[in-house]
This record gives structure tokens, C-alpha cells and sequence, in this order.
């Protein structure tokens, strides 16, 4: 079930920092991502790409699904890749990175928009590579995970001009009715 919901940027700003206040001592890495930080104006949920803290994941897992009932949450699901939760009637996605090598990538994950992410789904593609939200790698057996800590490091490997999150998704800003071939 969804708890999607529309908000103002700013008290959907306000209940992700409550949320991060609360939880952050949990993370060895966070990012406030998604509409959040693409700048909408109407936010529909949370999204955070985080680093889990410490090597065991089934520990981490149960100190989050802890804290999030302690902090009046409650956990939705709890996967590898994403996990969400219901904190103050509103959703929270956490885009987990397992591997500090795909840091970059689950920040591009987590940030968006849908577009965005699909775009570089198929830059990748058409380089020989995979992306998906654990990170980017080549088509060789095994496959191997490219080194993508950064935001950029993703654009460079796939060739792709990096853009501040609050202009992805946007088009060119041209008006809908000018023809791209009129000059």
C-alpha cells in the first residue's frame, strides 16, 4: 500500500530532516534525494539513498526496523535494493548502497525523476553496459561493477552531461507549441 501524498516542498522538507534527525546515527552514508532535492513544488514522498552502517545487513536491518517503531513509523517492506516505511502518514523510500563503489548511481536512483533514470538505463544500453539501482556494470561473465562514486562519474561512463537534480526531467524548456525546427 502507498502512502503517497501531496505536500509542499517545505513541509516535505521539514518532515524528511525530522525523519534524518532521528534516524541518521544509522547510516554511514544519507542523501536527501528524489522530488526532495529536484526542488518540486509538490513532493509525494520521501526518498533517501543511504549507506547502511556496519558490515552486517541483518543487524543494520533490525536496529532500522527498531527505530522506525520507536519514532512512531512503521516499516512497509524491508528489501536489499529499497526499503519503505510510513512515518508521519507520509512514505519514506530508502535507496540502499551496498557497495561504496555504486554510491553515484544509487544517488541518480534515488533522485529521479522516472525519466531521468530510464534515459541513463538506456545511455547504458546502448554502451554495452547495465545499470539498474545497485549500480553499473558490464555485460562480461562475471559481470563486473564499474567504479561510480559520484554523480558525475556515472555521467562520464556513460556519456551523459551531468545536470543539477533540479533541472532533470525538465525537457529543453522550450514553450510546447514552438516547433525544436523552427528558427
Amino acid at each position: 500500500m502507498s502512502f503517497k501524498k501531496d505536500l509542499e516542498l517545505e513541509a516535505a522538507e521539514g518532515i524528511a530532516l525530522d525523519f534524518l534527525a532521528k534516524t541518521k546515527d544509522l547510516y554511514g552514508k544519507v542523501l536527501l534525494a528524489g522530488s526532495i532535492r529536484r526542488k518540486e513544488p509538490t513532493v509525494h514522498d520521501i526518498d533517501l539513498a543511504v549507506m547502511p552502517r556496519g558490515k552486517d545487513f541483518t543487524a543494520w536491518k533490525d536496529k532500522v526496523t527498531r527505530r522506525v517503531k520507536e519514532i512512531g513509523g512503521q516499516v512497509m517492506t524491508f528489501g536489499e535494493v529499497i526499503s519503505n516505511f510510513r512515518y508521519r502518514g507520509v512514505q519514506v523510500n530508502l535507496f540502499l548502497c551496498l557497495d561504496a563503489d555504486a554510491w553515484g548511481v544509487t544517488q541518480m536512483w534515488a533522485t529521479g525523476p522516472k525519466g531521468h533514470t530510464i534515459g541513463m538505463t538506456i545511455k547504458a544500453r546502448d554502451r554495452g553496459l547495465i545499470i539498474n539501482s545497485r549500480g553499473l556494470w558490464t555485460r562480461d561473465e562475471p559481470q563486473r561493477l564499474i567504479r561510480t562514486r559520484t554523480e558525475r562519474e556515472v555521467g562520464e561512463a556513460l556519456g551523459w552531461k551531468f545536470k543539477p537534480p533540479e533541472e532533470r526531467g525538465k525537457g529543453d524548456k522550450r514553450p510546447r507549441d514552438e516547433s525544436p525546427f523552427e528558427y
